[in-house]
């Protein structure tokens, strides 16, 4: 037997907030954890996103998205974007989080994050009422201090372990 908690063996997972644009231009953000490499030449990833989720509707209209890596002191701001808004409504100024354009891509970074992924569409799957995701495409990745520095992101960065729990590495 395989109840809801099934997942919580593959957890925990690096919690990225996405910031998408939707067609006029507006900021969205939500936190994902179904993130999962696929490939490193070309450097691929899935973004598992449920078809109506404005993540998904606006990747699919612009073709572009940022993974901003949330570090564990941004839990709280990650709950609250988290929240079901209108479309349309900024999750980055409700969270009360700042941000700055991408080098490669037109949806915003997030500055308070620790590293940052700007991503092209590939392919998008939706099969509705069961599962869609994305597969993007890194065109720039970035994080805060040096590569070879200890600080490097990891052992800052927030992990989901499923439900509402989260921790640390």
């Amino acid at each position: 037997m395989v109840d809801e908690k099934w997942y919580r063996l593959l957890h925990p997972k690096v919690v990225g907030l996405v910031t998408s644009l939707n067609e006029k231009g507006q900021i969205n953000c939500a936190p994902f954890a179904w993130l999962t490499p696929l490939c490193d030449s070309p450097p691929l990833l899935l973004l598992a996103a449920w078809y109506e989720s404005h993540t998904f509707q606006n990747i699919s209209a612009t073709k572009e998205f940022v993974i901003n890596i949330a570090s564990w002191q941004l839990q709280e701001e990650v709950e609250i974007c988290a929240r079901a808004y209108p479309a349309g409504v900024n999750e980055l100024e409700e969270a009360g989080l700042t941000w700055s354009p991408a080098k490669t891509v037109k949806p915003p970074r997030v500055n308070e994050c620790l590293a940052w992924i700007e991503c092209s569409a590939r392919e998008i799957h939706k099969k509705e009422n069961e599962y869609s995701y994305i597969i993007g495409e890194a065109r720039w990745v970035d994080a805060r201090g040096n590569y070879d520095d200890e600080y490097f992101p990891k052992k800052e960065v927030l992990l989901h372990l499923g439900g509402r729990t989260f921790t640390k590495t």
